[in-house]
């Protein structure tokens, strides 16, 4: 895992440097901010990955992945393929030419094993990191299509690296996200439940986790139909997700039932949340196709992990 984190810094590295090249070496001085704002940028990934490595050695990280040595070797040629794209000598090609080397060092860089990892940069905070990217990509996919002077191929590769982006998104939330609710699914939760055993674990924290059963649901399917059952299950998790706090996950753990993480919470305060879960369920307003209200209500029990991997 180790050495898998050390060749993102690696990537990165060289995509920090050849952009700082690049600033340097253009001949259009609104371009050349460009490259130095990605140049920046880069640095920041950089130390997102170099701060992944020292969480790693605490022991602050779980191991996600299940065939190191093949990831190695499929990064090690990403990286090598990285390498080949860059020009000899920046300062004897064009502006366009940079563009396309620019274009060429963010496709590797879009590789799916990237997201996966960005997840484990901090429990419950990821999202900043992606939102980050999106923006760092966004920004040589708007100098392409700005700049660029030679047809419409570089463009159109533009275009790609942001769907191609999207399409990552996209996949990654179909295999952590539950379709019906939005919610995390059993892997994806399970996912950020090993992180944050980890830093429980780390830092002698308690963690809370309640497990949330809709009361009689067979019954709501069975009088209303599935299509109201599916309506009640999207609004109860609705309602979970609004009752706990930021730093908590919602997870569809089954077909009717719910899962909560709670970090940095005891007995004491995981007791008072699951009163709240309770309470939002039951004033949640919800008819039939009649017109007349579904009565939805939940019941609730948890655990408060004290010493983590005891």
């Amino acid at each position: 895992m180790r050495s898998i984190l050390e060749l993102c810094v690696n990537m990165d590295t060289l995509a920090q440097s050849n952009y700082e090249i690049m600033a340097s070496s253009c001949s259009d001085p609104q371009l050349a901010e460009v490259f130095t704002r990605m140049a920046v940028e880069e640095q920041h990934h950089v130390t997102w990955w170099s701060d992944l490595i020292d969480a790693w050695d605490k022991g602050l990280v779980p191991d996600i992945v299940n065939d190191t040595q093949g990831l190695e070797g499929h990064m090690e040629t990403l990286y090598l393929e990285m390498q080949a794209t860059i020009p000899d000598d920046f300062a004897t090609i064009t502006d366009d030419d940079m563009l396309d080397a620019a274009a060429r060092l963010e496709f590797f860089m879009l590789d799916p094993i990237f997201g996966e990892l960005l997840d484990l940069t901090e429990p419950g905070g990821a999202s900043k990191h992606h939102e980050a990217y999106a923006r760092h990509l966004e920004r040589i996919v708007g100098a392409i299509e700005m700049f660029y002077t030679q047809g419409e191929l570089a463009r159109f590769l533009a275009r790609m690296l942001r769907r191609l982006w999207r399409d990552n998104l996209a996949l990654a939330t179909f295999a952590s996200r539950d379709a019906l609710t939005g919610l995390y699914n059993r892997r994806g939760m399970m996912s950020h439940l090993d992180q944050w055993l980890s830093w429980a674990r780390r830092y002698d924290r308690p963690l809370g986790l309640l497990l949330v059963d809709v009361d009689d649901f067979k019954h709501i399917n069975d009088t209303y139909g599935h299509t109201v059952g599916d309506l009640a299950l999207k609004m109860i998790g609705n309602a979970l997700e609004l009752t706990v706090r930021g730093s908590d996950l919602v997870a569809r753990y089954g077909g009717d039932e719910f899962a909560v993480v709670a970090p940095e919470t005891d007995a004491e305060e995981l007791s008072i949340l699951a009163t709240r879960l309770v309470q939002a369920v039951a004033e949640i307003s919800l008819d039939d196709w009649d017109g007349q209200p579904v009565r939805a209500s939940i019941s609730v029990g948890g655990a408060v992990v004290l010493k983590p991997g005891i």
